[in-house]
């Protein structure tokens, strides 16, 4: 005995143990169109409890049908799941998986108009340009003589034979080849992809798989592979995949010849395509990379606002400052509780007027009294120059006995003028260093020899000068 669920007016269920529903006391309705007639047990809403739903679950019809265009077919709150199936197994293999889908791709509005702009830029791109051409007037052959003289002939002036406007004569506006493809936004592109996704998880008409590596290259497996997993209704497919990862060469060889059949990388896979072909296959790994590149997308495109932090996040709201209008409040206070005095008064309202800028008070001082202040920038401490740090290296004009850390520093000299080990030889600049070094040397042990030998002859001299006797001087 078959029992039946059916509803009144008021929503009431009443149960009938028959296999008819009677709508009227005179029409009686059989199962098969009973969803015709019969009233939905629930009515989608925005606050709806999560559910899980999976492609061609779909909220009531009647709920959809009125608001299309702002209403997901999956409804709200729902979690979308995609089973993945094996590709090379038996119709009645119960080993899927799932896969979760986010709702922003796979669950937004179904746009019928957005589709329909999306999907005609693809046919006139792909239509090219026109091949209809007309020639205009200084490209049409014969005479552009006057044809006749107007003279005593009672009709109307006339130019030559071909001329505008006359039959079989030249276009004023001749037809050229021109490109058909008309203009559409990436970003209107990139909507229309994620809505048709949508309506492909909708119409149940998206299937995943692990991947297309299969073991033979005949035809006939493939299109048993392909029919246990879409069915035997199926007239078209599109058979998406990653790349050379989840496809091998004896499905290409395979699938080749297959009517109806197209294989696509995920990088050609288009709204034109999506809708050409009933069902489209997707391989795991295609179906994680089309996720990632539609999700990346306004990254690549620079549409997201950008904020200067240092990781690109919107700056807090500040806090407001405790009594910063405190002297104002004040100063009102004052005035509305001292005596009117009209002098005052305007010239307070004088001392006022409207700010030009976009943004700020509104009202500013009439006389800035910082008009003429100039901000300069004063350092106690100045940073030392580089080059102090290096002058011991360049500074040849002090006295090598007067400073002490020359000789320290002398070997660093040396190590920065001969520090190339490619050459065979010194540099001809370490060269003339070694000879100015020996020179130098040389010159400094003859100073102190004459240096010497003049202390030498002034001992000399007061010896000498202390033998002397005064008394022979005198003779």
């Amino acid at each position: 005995m078959n029992k039946e669920v059916a509803c009144n007016i008021n929503n009431d269920i009443k149960i009938k143990e028959n296999n008819k529903i009677n709508v009227d006391d005179d029409i009686s309705v059989c199962d098969e169109y009973k969803f015709l007639f019969e009233r939905p047990k629930h009515f989608a809403h925005i606050d709806d409890e999560p559910i899980i739903r999976r492609p061609g679950c779909i909220i009531d019809i009647k709920t959809l049908l009125r608001n299309n265009w702002s209403f997901p077919a999956v409804g709200f709150n729902s979690k979308l799941e995609i089973p993945i199936y094996k590709f090379e197994a038996d119709e009645n293999d119960d080993n899927i998986k799932y896969i979760s889908v986010p709702n922003d791709i796979f669950g937004l509005p179904i746009r019928s108009d957005i589709l329909h702009k999306c999907y005609y830029f693809y046919r006139t791109a792909l239509a090219g340009y026109t091949e209809r051409m007309q020639l205009y007037k200084w490209e049409w052959p014969g005479s552009t003589k006057k044809y006749r003289s107007q003279k005593k002939s009672g009709k109307a002036r006339m130019n030559w034979r071909k001329t505008c406007g006359r039959y079989l004569g030249v276009k004023n506006h001749p037809i050229r080849p021109f490109d058909q493809k008309t203009n559409i936004n990436r970003k209107f592109l990139w909507k229309g992809m994620k809505i048709l996704l949508s309506a492909k998880f909708a119409q149940d008409q998206i299937k995943v798989v692990d991947n297309f590596l299969i073991k033979s290259h005949k035809t006939k497996y493939t299109v048993k592979y392909l029919r246990n997993i879409l069915g035997k209704n199926c007239n078209s497919a599109l058979l998406v995949h990653e790349g050379k990862t989840d496809v091998n060469d004896n499905f290409l060889w395979a699938c080749a010849n297959i009517a109806s059949v197209k294989r696509e990388n995920v990088e050609g896979v288009n709204i034109y395509n999506l809708l050409k072909y009933r069902y489209v296959v997707f391989t795991y790994k295609a179906l994680k990379n089309i996720i990632y590149e539609l999700k990346i997308y306004p990254y690549k495109m620079k549409w997201l606002p950008t904020y200067a932090t240092p990781n690109n996040t919107q700056a807090p709201i500040p806090e407001k400052v405790k009594n910063w209008n405190f002297l104002w409040l004040e100063k009102k206070k004052r005035n509305n509780f001292s005596k009117f005095d009209k002098e005052t008064l305007k010239k307070r309202i004088q001392e006022w007027k409207w700010s030009s800028d976009i943004k700020g008070a509104l009202k500013v001082k009439k006389h800035d009294p910082y008009k003429n202040f100039i901000l300069t920038k004063f350092q106690c401490n100045d940073p030392v120059p580089e080059y102090i740090k290096y002058e011991y290296l360049f500074n040849v004009d002090d006295d090598p006995h007067e400073d002490n850390d020359y000789e320290e520093h002398f070997h660093m000299l040396d190590e920065i003028l001969n520090d190339d080990e490619d050459l065979p030889t010194i540099s001809s600049l370490s060269s003339l260093q070694g000879l100015e070094k020996d020179d130098n040397v040389q010159s400094e042990e003859h100073y102190e020899d004459d240096i010497y030998n003049d202390e030498g002859v002034n001992d000399i001299n007061e010896d000498e000068l202390g033998n002397i006797n005064f008394e022979d001087t005198k003779d």
